[in-house]
Formats: C-alpha cells, structure tokens, sequence
C-alpha cells in the first residue's frame, strides 16, 4: 500500500471516528442535562450525508498532509504537535471561514453554531493526529 493511499485511509477513518466520539459526547452531556426543554432541541440531528461529509474531509485531510510531505515545515518536535498544528491550520484555513459564512447568510443559533464548529474541529484534529502518527509510523 503506498503513503498516500495509507494516509487517506487513516484520514478517513479518523473522520469518522471524529464524528462517532463527538455524538457520543453529545449524548453523554444530554443525559446528564437536566430535562427542562424538547428533547429534539438538545443537539442538531447528524445524518448519514454529513457522516460521509466528515469521512470526506478526512481524506482530504490525508491527501493535504501528504501533498505538504508530513508538514515538513515544522521540525525537531513530537509527533502529535505536527498532527495538532496542522489540524489547527487546517480548521481555522478550511472550516471557520465556511462556518461563519454561514452563521452570517442563514438563522442559525449560537448553540447550534458551536456543536457544527466543534465537530468540525474534532475532525480535523483527530484527522490530523492520525496522518502525522501515520507519517511517523511511516518515516
């Protein structure tokens, strides 16, 4: 199998991996809320296409981190500061801007805004980690 096709692999099951351990979360800080509003109300409802979306995104993730040679820029540190600093850039270059696009165009709540935004993010750093772990297993 080559680097590529590896770390595409890696990216995508990070991503999926992401999107699992952010529902899980989710559910967890539900059923310890208090009861007081619409169940329906408590988190946006997560559906197949965005899963997809998610594992999508990881691979490219993959793909990214393989084009830029494991992040070469950044040198003598662990592994995972090469995998958080790339998942950081990638989020804040990537996905903020799309998210407050659309916080700003659509009616969106704030509440709503931030489980988007920190599902993203897990994903981009869990993606992230995952490539650089894989580009030091690698290399």
């Amino acid at each position: 199998m080559t680097h590529l096709a590896w770390l595409m692999i890696m990216g995508s099951l990070s991503g999926l991996i992401s999107v699992l351990a952010h529902a899980a979360a989710g559910s967890a800080l539900g059923m310890l809320r208090e009861r007081t509003t619409d169940n329906a109300a408590l988190e946006p409802s997560l559906q197949t296409p965005q899963v997809l979306l998610h594992m999508f995104c990881g691979m490219g993730l993959g793909l990214i981190f393989w084009l830029s040679w494991g992040f070469a820029a950044v040198v003598h540190v662990a592994w995972w500061v090469r995998g958080l600093s790339f998942g950081g850039l990638c989020w804040t270059v990537l996905t903020l801007p799309c998210l407050i696009n659309a916080a700003l165009v659509l009616p969106i709540s704030c509440k709503d805004w931030i489980a988007v935004a920190s599902r993203w993010f897990g994903t981009c750093l869990i993606s992230a980690l995952a490539c650089a772990w894989g580009w030091e297993r690698i290399f």
